[in-house]
């Protein structure tokens, strides 16, 4: 805010030095008066109705996927490079499935055996049906009770054939998974987007990478709780990075984070310590709004920069709405201001 009062300033200096204006007890006090008003009209445009982060923390994020377990597989080998961009379906790394692999061949000979079984439980279906016809022509000379346990035979064998086929299905089922487990050795880019720091090698067992989804970014900027109630989806807003000095990003209001990490409640059993609760809470935590943007052609606005922002918040008459002019003015003037930062 104190960069805003900076023109005021500067213009009253000129207009004492150049002898416009006299510097009398009079004047002095009308000046400092004007500039204490303009100062306290500031702090309520800001606080109120076009809330700007005056902290400099507000930050460009992005979601981002984790590839892989953390623990428990050996990495085979990496493909991808520090800060690479990939697309949908790129190889990033493969992970080692040696049991995968000999159970899909220990799969595949029990379904052959399983095959070979019903192969040859057919042929002796056609070797009794054989024989029972051949007592059936002998009518009254064959017993019933060896016609009755041949019929009985055919009939148990065509359920152990049902039965092996139900095997085979199972099989089949187990082989589906165990190649959905030795594809998921490959690990590919669910979506397009950006790596950070390639921290994995071949042959390690604890370590995985993040994925960044370059193409929903937003911003996170903070604000004071007295805001609260004068946000809304929708709002314009305004911000810059200090990758980007000097120039300026629109945006809209996507959303305001309503609980933050100040009203979490331990899932542990107990009472939270009183001094604990007053030194966690004490201070003006405020809160933070989500913006969601879109780059302009030709840029690439870094995950992780931060700089400053505001929103035009709701007014209590339209007629305010010339107070927007402070809050975007406030963060140009930080946006000229960080070229000074990287001195």
């Amino acid at each position: 805010m104190k960069e805003i009062m900076l023109p005021y300033v500067l213009i009253c200096w000129i207009l004492v030095k150049t002898g416009v204006i006299t510097w009398t007890l009079r004047n002095a006090v009308i000046i400092v008066g004007t500039g204490a008003l303009l100062a306290v009209a500031l702090f309520t445009a800001h606080r109120f109705w076009s809330p700007a982060d005056l902290t400099d923390s507000t930050t460009v994020k992005a979601p981002h996927a984790v590839l892989s377990p953390l623990i428990g597989q050996e990495v085979e080998q990496v493909f991808v490079d520090h800060n690479q961009m990939v697309n949908k379906g790129d190889l990033i790394y493969t992970l080692k499935s040696e049991d995968t692999v000999y159970q899909l061949e220990g799969l595949d000979a029990q379904k052959k055996a399983a095959h070979a079984e019903i192969l040859a439980l057919t042929l002796q279906i056609e070797n009794d049906e054989r024989n029972l016809d051949r007592l059936k022509k002998l009518n009254d000379f064959a017993q019933q009770s060896t016609r009755d346990d041949l019929q009985t035979s055919i009939e148990s064998t065509h359920a152990q054939i049902a039965s092996a086929h139900a095997q085979i299905l199972a099989i089949d089922a187990q082989i589906a998974t165990a190649k959905w487990q030795n594809e998921r050795r490959e690990v590919r880019a669910p979506f397009d987007g950006q790596l950070s720091i390639t921290n994995l090698v071949d042959g390690t067992r604890v370590g995985n990478m993040h994925l960044y989804n370059t193409n929903k970014k937003f911003v996170e900027m903070r604000i004071a709780d007295q805001t609260f109630r004068g946000i809304e989806i929708g709002q314009f807003a305004e911000f810059y990075v200090d990758a980007y000095p000097g120039e300026i990003f629109r945006g809209r209001v996507h959303s305001v984070t309503t609980g933050t990490g100040e009203a979490r409640v331990s899932v542990i059993n107990g009472s939270q310590h009183v001094r604990q609760h007053v030194g966690n809470n004490m201070g003006s935590h405020g809160r933070t709004v989500i913006i969601e943007f879109e780059e302009p052609e030709g840029y690439n606005v870094p995950i992780g920069s931060t700089g400053s922002g505001w929103v035009s918040a709701n007014k209590p008459h339209p007629m305010l709405g010339f107070m927007d002019i402070i809050g975007g003015a406030t963060v140009r003037l930080k946006a000229y201001k960080s070229y000074l930062s990287a001195l």
